[in-house]
């Protein structure tokens, strides 16, 4: 199954109000908050534009995939390169570093 993974990506860009950030972008309060919610199971490619400028992604990063069986996971399979993997909980990542880690990695 392939689904869409904008929040995950609102959260991972730390935006905090995702739904004005769309509807400032440009998309409607209703899309962007089917977007959000999971329920949109189609996506316009002028979002999908909009969103990468927003999100700084690209537009596969916009989508994940799932397999429905595992008959369908099989390292072959082109779909893997889409495959849904956790995204990173920035704050847990740099909670761990010390200050001069952030410092040195923000520098790079």
């Amino acid at each position: 199954m392939i689904k869409l993974q904008i929040r995950e990506l609102c959260i991972l860009r730390g935006l905090k109000t995702p739904t004005a950030d769309l509807r400032k972008s440009g998309i409607s309060h209703k899309v962007a908050s089917q977007y959000l919610t999971g329920k949109k199971k189609h996506i316009l490619l002028h979002h999908i534009e909009i969103l990468c400028k927003l999100l700084r992604c690209a537009p596969n990063d916009l989508i994940a995939w799932t397999p429905d069986n595992k008959a369908e996971d099989f390292p072959e399979n082109p779909l893997q390169a889409i495959r849904q993997r956790a995204l990173p909980d920035l704050q847990k990542v740099i909670g761990k570093l010390s200050l001069e880690e952030v410092r040195q990695k923000l520098e790079s």
